[in-house]
């Protein structure tokens, strides 16, 4: 169900996937394996595993969902603006953001977790004078988005009669051809952790390469939605089946891979290298991500696709969350270091505290006229 301005279920979706990332990064600060400003413990055995298998099963699909959605609505944006307006709204909307946060929220991250984190004594404009602090964090999202608006722009130039879309549309590519398409990216990412293992990142650009294999051919897959309608063409019989795929995958194969993998090599052979961890982790993130894309897309459309004024606020707030989160959670974590509890219950008793701030605050700056413009 949609309005002239609004997919419902995809609205849903984003708000969905924002909270994910909020919770994502605080299950990092309680022992989930990841980098993140404000790491308080490594977590217990079971805590670190419940964690990690949670975080893996958010970095398996949801930026790569969120690059499909980009996409989807660039080319539609596209087609109904002139190129100069589009620009000027992707300037607006996605260079003021960056800008925001590289010159002020990094800073004021980085000095929180240092000055009350870690206890050093420094002032924070003593801190931004040797400019520490500076960076996208979070943000490389949009800073990527940015780098693939200019060039879909440039290619719509160079191809513009061949990028219409065709009187019959192709229906959703079938279960085989997902698959292989699937075991594609895991063979091009595996590939690419040989030399760039998890966690390597492209100089001070915040890019994480080693994941960029999948978030390319989202971009790409975002303007075929767009083009041949395959939003449209998913159901709730296919979203339940790729759905409960996924869940075999979570629960059944990634427990065992996990514990076996580490008992041999240890968890730093599943970040890169020419081994059978580092191949079943790519495989393993592929077959998940694109079972929870095509699942939870026809679910939403089915479970989720109305909007009450409470839905509009969170929706309209998701943009201002993923832009004020670091700053948010590394605030609430380490004003509650202190709290001695089991890593696991803190991070279930904090993470709907969480979510509250995050998205309260998001909702009180899109009432300021100048914010809600930029966001």
């Amino acid at each position: 169900m949609k309005n002239e301005t609004r997919i419902f279920y995809i609205d849903n979706l984003r708000i969905f996937l924002i909270g994910l990332v909020v919770l994502h990064h605080l299950s990092i600060t309680y022992g989930a394996s990841g980098s993140w400003y404000y790491i308080e413990t490594e977590g217990d055995t079971l805590t670190s595993l419940i964690l990690t298998m949670f975080a893996a099963t958010n970095q398996s699909f949801f930026m790569a969902l969120f690059f499909l959605i980009s996409a989807y609505f660039t080319r539609i944006s596209l087609e109904r603006k002139t190129i100069g307006t589009f620009l000027k709204d992707r300037a607006i909307r996605l260079g003021v953001p960056l800008l925001i946060f590289y010159f002020i929220l990094s800073p004021l991250t980085i000095y929180m977790k240092l000055r009350f984190g870690d206890g050093d004594d420094i002032g924070f404009f003593e801190f931004v004078k040797q400019s520490q602090g500076f960076g996208f964090g979070p943000l490389w999202f949009v800073e990527t988005l940015i780098y693939f608006s200019i060039i879909y722009v440039i290619i719509r130039l160079i191809f513009k009669n061949n990028l219409s879309a065709p009187s019959v549309l192709p229906g959703f590519p079938g279960t085989i051809n997902i698959i292989l398409v699937a075991l594609g990216i895991s063979l091009v990412s595996f590939i690419v952790r040989l030399w760039l293992p998890l966690g390597s990142e492209l100089g001070g650009t915040g890019l994480q390469l080693p994941y960029f294999p999948q978030y390319i051919a989202m971009l790409i897959f975002g303007i075929l939605f767009a083009k041949y309608k395959w939003f449209e063409a998913i159901t709730y019989r296919q979203g339940l089946a790729w759905f409960l795929t996924a869940q075999v995958f979570i629960f059944i194969i990634f427990p065992l891979m996990l514990i076996i993998g580490t008992k041999t090599s240890g968890i730093d052979s599943y970040m890169g290298g020419l081994n059978w961890q580092a191949a079943s982790l790519a495989i393993w993130e592929q077959m998940v991500g694109f079972s929870l894309i095509i699942g939870l897309t026809g679910i939403f459309k089915e479970k989720f696709n109305t909007q009450a004024k409470i839905g509009s606020l969170l929706s309209g707030a998701a943009y201002a969350v993923f832009i004020i989160h670091p700053f948010v959670v590394v605030t609430l974590t380490i004003l509650l270091k202190n709290w001695l509890v089991y890593p696991f219950l803190k991070f279930v008793i904090i993470a709907p505290f969480a979510l509250f701030f995050c998205f309260g605050i998001g909702i009180l700056l899109k009432k300021i006229p100048v914010v809600n413009k930029a966001i």
